[in-house]
């Protein structure tokens, strides 16, 4: 496989530091080792930023930069489709994104390797997540809770209400109603069969009534025929109507009650006691006398004196009929049906009595008509008076033998009488009450169903937490290893990782350690950085390895020790780039590269090559450019020549007015050669700077 490298980078504009930057023609390209070394601010964390874009092949979404590898241009906007190498990239972003620490009540745990990082992350992610699902769920079952309470109490009231109702020494089934007998009746019940089973408060009063009567003895109905009114009058009119044609004696046809007399004085005087003497007066009754009467009492009179007769009998029979009329006393008959017979009574005995009225009215006016036997009338009712319906009377008299009916029924079956007018009230309180059971049944139902998905959700991330925890395990690497290396990397070995849990607990001396300072976070992370380099994922003969300053916050003796875990680590690599501004850390990877084979070779050929970042200010703006080491760092062991170099070509510039912003180091850069000529012309001095200089 070859090795593809980065050659160049051929431009980079508007990227931070980076103003106008293009690769000069005479600086020597990338070799396989590279050094770059720059101050403070020069733009090296840019650098390594930039190439690692090249390890995750995200967008440079800032200015303009074109990477050259293997002598071929590749934009930062391309990178996700490009043919790159395999880049690893130690820098601050790395430390941040390796060393985590999850603190709480016990001592710190850390997580190791951006993988195992992000995989706790994800658990501390997962369990705020978990909390907050643990409450959702505590509170759906608490709204659960109450919603089952709620419908239990509406259950409870209702089988009481309907038990305190119901309860009667003769239906004792319902004497142990509950809540249980209450829900399997009221889940029964559907919306077409729910309408026909409400009853008002007048009809459920009244099955209370019949539910709590007791029996009683069968009423007799009520007999009568009744009148055909309508022909009685007919007949009436006829009779008033008949005009009887005779041979009218004057006297008798005036006088009514003399007639009547006379009348029934000839019936005694003639056929069986035919007598010709006045058996009134004794005397011999005159023949033409005899003949006078009969003719002024003849057949036709007869006939309408016996119509007359027969008609009355008949409308006093059936007024007496009317009048004997004798209705059940409303106590007799069912508390519930009392009301009901008593208002049928009184609406008969009304039309009875009007009709009785009518006809003893109707009777003494046919009989009046014997006064007037010879004239023809009519009859007109009294004022108030209206021919009786004889219907009406039927259907009166007809509802009355109803309610006795169903009074007779009731006690010839009484029980069943009772049981179905208590199921009756039974079901009409059911009904009643479907609609709020079934609206607190889907309460309990939704909250159910609430308390469900927040324990499904709240079951599902501690599964998630479980197997993520699992997979940190899986990552977590030998702890006995890695402190061995820790304590030849800071020399010492007073930090101490220890396993606990799904990761490290962290020890200072035998005791948890409260904080790791940025040295010591940066020397884990360095550490797990170069272990990484041997995995499997990572080819590092055909890889590109970046480390921008390891050694930040190092002690001399621990700088010495990241160098050779550097060193041994990398020698390998298909290409290596190492920044710093540590000057100390500068030279040691400067004697290694130049101890490289080939490395005494001509320029183009040797495998090493050394680059400069220096920062310069125009129009006000901070501009970096990468450019060759300067040969007084390359060719002496310390910074003291470059820096002498550099004032002295300050002090010797005569454009000191217009370059203020360049001349802004210069008292440091003064200051640092000072300290370090009297460090080797007064080795041994300790006195402070202001008696060594007059010394």
């Amino acid at each position: 496989m070859k090795t593809m490298r980065l050659t160049r980078l051929s431009r980079i504009r508007h990227h931070r530091v980076f103003r106008d930057f293009a690769w000069p023609q005479d600086l020597s390209p990338f070799g396989q080792f590279n050094l770059v070394y720059g101050w403070n601010g020069s733009g090296k964390t840019t650098l390594s930023t930039l190439l690692g874009h090249l390890q995750t092949r995200s967008l440079v979404s800032e200015g303009d930069v074109t990477f050259e590898i293997d002598s071929k241009a590749v934009s930062g906007s391309d990178l996700s489709t490009a043919q790159l190498p395999a880049v690893r990239v130690f820098n601050r972003d790395f430390v941040d994104a390796t060393v985590f620490v999850s603190a709480g009540e016990i001592a710190p745990i850390y997580y190791f390797g951006q993988d195992s990082v992000e995989k706790q992350q994800q658990v501390e992610k997962l369990k705020k997540e978990l909390v907050i699902a643990d409450t959702e769920t505590s509170t759906a079952n608490a709204n659960k809770a109450v919603a089952e309470k709620e419908l239990d109490d509406f259950c409870v009231a209702k089988g009481k209400l309907i038990k305190e109702v119901m309860t009667s020494s003769r239906m004792q089934s319902y004497n142990n109603y509950d809540k249980r007998r209450f829900k399997q009746a009221v889940e029964a019940l559907t919306d077409d069969t729910r309408v026909g089973l409400l009853r008002s408060d007048n009809d459920r009063e009244m099955l209370k009534q019949q539910k709590e009567a007791q029996p009683k003895p069968a009423v007799a109905g009520v007999s009568l025929a009744v009148p055909d009114f309508g022909g009685l009058l007919a007949r009436a009119d006829r009779t008033l109507k008949t005009s009887v044609v005779s041979q009218v004696i004057e006297g008798l046809a005036k006088d009514s009650e003399v007639g009547v007399w006379v009348q029934r004085g000839l019936e005694l005087h003639s056929g069986s006691r035919a007598t010709s003497t006045c058996r009134f007066c004794g005397q011999t009754l005159d023949s033409d006398r005899m003949r006078a009467l009969e003719g002024h009492f003849n057949d036709r009179f007869s006939r309408l004196r016996s119509e007359v007769d027969l008609l009355v009998q008949c409308m006093e029979e059936a007024r007496q009929d009317l009048d004997s009329v004798r209705f059940p006393d409303p106590a007799r008959v069912y508390e519930h049906l009392g009301t009901e017979l008593e208002e049928a009574v009184c609406e008969a005995e009304k039309l009875l009595t009007a009709a009785a009225t009518y006809l003893g009215a109707l009777s003494e006016a046919v009989q009046r008509k014997l006064d007037t036997p010879f004239e023809a009338s009519t009859w007109t009712a009294p004022v108030g008076q209206q021919t009786p319906d004889q219907h009406a009377v039927e259907t009166a008299l007809a509802a009355i033998d109803g309610i006795i009916s169903r009074h007779n029924a009731m006690t010839a079956e009484f029980p069943s009488q009772i049981d179905r007018a208590c199921r009756a009230l039974e079901q009409s309180y059911l009904a009643e009450a479907l609609p709020e059971y079934r609206e607190r049944v889907g309460a309990v139902e939704r909250a159910k169903d609430a308390a469900t998905t927040a324990s499904a959700k709240a079951q599902a991330l501690k599964g998630d937490i479980a197997r993520v925890e699992r997979e940190i395990v899986e990552h977590r690497k030998p702890a006995e290893e890695f402190n061995a290396e820790l304590c030849s990397y800071l020399g010492r070995d007073e930090l101490r990782l220890e396993v606990s849990q799904t990761g490290y607990s962290m020890t200072r001396a035998g005791q948890p350690a409260k904080g790791l300072s940025e040295g010591e976070r940066t020397a884990i992370a360095f550490l797990y950085f170069l272990k990484s380099l041997r995995d499997r994922s990572f080819d590092l003969a055909n890889g590109v390895v970046v480390i921008d300053d390891p050694v930040s916050s190092l002690d001399a003796n621990s700088l010495f020790s990241a160098f050779g875990y550097m060193k041994e680590a990398t020698k390998g690599a298909g290409q290596l780039f190492v920044l710093t501004h540590n000057f100390c850390f500068f030279r040691q990877v400067k004697d290694w590269f130049h101890h490289l084979p080939n490395q005494k070779k001509k320029p183009a050929l040797r495998p090493a090559r050394f680059y400069f970042l220096q920062v310069a200010t125009r129009g006000g703006q901070r501009e970096a450019a990468l450019g060759p080491l300067d040969p007084l760092l390359e060719r002496y062991e310390s910074e003291y020549h470059y820096l002498f170099k550099c004032l002295h070509e300050a002090s010797q510039g005569d454009d000191l007015e217009g370059a203020l912003e360049a001349r802004y180091g210069m008292p440091n850069l003064a200051r640092r050669v000072m300290e370090a000529f009297l460090s080797f012309r007064y080795p041994a001095s300790t006195a402070k700077l202001h008696d060594v200089l007059e010394a």
